[in-house]
């Protein structure tokens, strides 16, 4: 991937959805790597109307470009199942959240290489880093307690589901599952060419509400692509009544005080359309109603 796909894309644990943030000091050479989508919002102007203290004209959009509104990910059919059951590690420890995330990251690569393939692009597992408690050494720049996605690595933060396991295992496991999912979506998007897309458009927005439905697009895809995976794979995880009801609350219980990754009540529904569809198809949101993506 070139150096404008160094996307970083993270989503909070403790059922909290919010965006990523930089820190204050960093060195020159992590600000060249850093994310492109995080350098583009800082380019843009603090309102969505045209240049000019007197306009209240709305500024135009340039369209979203055919690499997301028609990517051949789309059109790959059902996904196949990873045959996988749910990872038994309980997350009491750092060595047991990363052996958890280790194993469902192999079950993803699974179920997910061949449909890559099928679209026509180029399969690449994503590496893992797991810690706790702190950022790891990574070409973006990202506060400590964040899962996110960046330059072809997941990194995790055990600290965050460890402290939910202790006050409810259930939810803290569907948590899990939804998390390293949702970075894993990230990860299909940059081998899909989404990213370089979205870059593309982002550096001609000259608007910060455009910018973050973009990026509410974006990630409520990763989620949805997230409930893909569940679904294709139900019947080994296996997916019981209980289990869908907490994960249920889990995907609806959501914050996004940023307004970049989706209130509650959206990211409930694309992660479902995943799951209920259990395929690709169902997470094209860049082609609906912005009210569908609030």
């Amino acid at each position: 991937m070139n150096q404008r796909g160094l996307i970083a894309t993270c989503i909070a644990a403790g059922v909290l959805l919010t965006g990523c943030t930089s820190k204050n000091t960093v060195s020159d050479a992590d600000k060249a790597a850093a994310s492109e989508v995080a350098r583009a919002r800082a380019g843009l102007p603090t309102t969505s109307t045209s240049p000019g203290s007197d306009s209240t004209a709305p500024v135009s959009e340039p369209p979203l470009p055919a690499a997301v509104t028609h990517n051949p990910i789309y059109r790959v059919g059902k996904l196949q199942a990873s045959r996988c059951a749910e990872p038994s590690y309980e997350p009491t420890s750092l060595a047991n959240a990363r052996a958890y995330f280790t194993q469902y990251l192999a079950c993803l690569n699974k179920a997910w290489e061949p449909a890559i393939r099928k679209a026509g692009f180029t399969f690449r597992p994503p590496k893992l880093v797991v810690v706790l408690g702190q950022s790891p050494s990574s070409p973006c720049t990202v506060d400590d307690g964040r899962d996110y996605y960046c330059g072809g690595t997941i990194y995790m933060d055990a600290a965050t589901h460890l402290a939910l396991y202790r006050k409810d295992p259930d939810e803290a496991l569907a948590w899990m599952a939804l998390e390293i999912g949702h970075e894993y979506g990230h990860h299909i998007q940059a081998l899909t060419g989404v990213f370089d897309a979205l870059y593309d458009r982002e550096v001609s927005l000259n608007g910060v509400d455009a910018h973050l439905e973009d990026t509410r697009r974006m990630e409520l895809q990763a989620s949805c692509y997230s409930g893909v995976y569940i679904g294709a794979d139900r019947n080994y995880f296996p997916v019981t009544s209980e289990w869908l009801d907490v994960w249920g609350l889990v995907i609806r219980n959501t914050i996004d005080d940023e307004h970049d990754h989706g209130k509650g009540e959206n990211h409930g529904y694309w992660t479902t359309a995943g799951f209920d569809a259990a395929s690709p198809a169902a997470c094209n949101t860049y082609t609906v109603a912005s009210s569908l993506v609030g």
